[in-house]
């Protein structure tokens, strides 16, 4: 399993939701703000495995 630092997209996504939720925003806002979350967690995932992929060797050798 790999663990990394959550970015600070996610972190603004997350204040931004409950700020919306403390004050009543309405529903179409609320879900914006979920899918603001999803996406910046997609993305912090995403770069994750693509430093992942790049820094570490393969494990794998075949020689044909």
């Amino acid at each position: 399993m790999v663990i990394y630092p959550i970015p600070v997209e996610v972190t603004q996504a997350r204040i931004q939701l409950v700020v919306d939720q403390a004050a009543k925003a309405p529903p179409h806002t609320i879900n914006q703000d979920l899918r603001a979350v999803d996406h910046a967690k997609a993305a912090a995932i995403e770069a994750a495995l693509a430093d992942l992929q790049t820094d570490e060797p393969s494990l794998l050798d075949v020689k044909v």
